[in-house]
């Protein structure tokens, strides 16, 4: 987004207001549902950051802009009257996350639905080491998606690919 000055193209446009945390959205403007706002000054004031919770619902960082985002939670919670201090960190959010978007369960694929956790859900209780696992799937895809935003990034800013020959460092004989 930020290489169009704040616009979207006809495409993110289309993505957007495919999620349920967005009520409308045009290629300047994104105006997000009432409840969506409430629950992101309720998860912010829990200790949560604004960019995990926007990105809970679909809207990355990459897509919508950091500023964007602090400034919506920031707008929303004068609004409200919230308080700028937020509160420890405790059990965290309330329940599951109404806005997620769904989402394919990394390791079996699209077949496998996931919870609000990110978890598969399973009949009876799950193991400890299930779980653990899920949840390591689920980071090594957050900094694999990562890596692969920076270093897009990375070729943009030095303007050559990654992948081409580095210059040799071997003195010429």
């Amino acid at each position: 987004m930020s290489s169009r000055g704040g616009t979207f193209s006809a495409e993110e446009v289309s993505y957007l207001k495919t999620l349920p945390a967005v009520a409308d959205v045009t290629r300047k403007r994104i105006t997000y549902t009432e409840e969506f706002k409430l629950d992101c000054v309720r998860r912010y004031s829990q200790g949560e950051s604004p960019v995990k919770i926007f990105r809970d619902a679909g809207l990355e960082p990459s897509l919508v802009g950091y500023k964007r985002i602090e400034c919506a939670i920031a707008r929303w919670r004068r609004t409200m009257g919230v308080p700028t201090t937020k509160v420890s960190k405790g059990k965290g959010p309330a329940g599951p996350n109404p806005f997620a978007p769904p989402r394919v369960d990394p390791v079996f694929g699209s077949s496998a639905a996931l919870n609000a956790q990110g978890e598969t859900p399973s009949p009876g209780h799950a193991d400890m080491r299930d779980m653990l696992i899920y949840q390591q799937v689920r980071r090594i895809d957050e900094l694999e998606h990562q890596v692969r935003e920076l270093s897009t990034r990375l070729e943009e800013a030095e303007g050559h690919r990654l992948d081409a020959p580095a210059p040799s460092r071997l003195p010429q004989a």
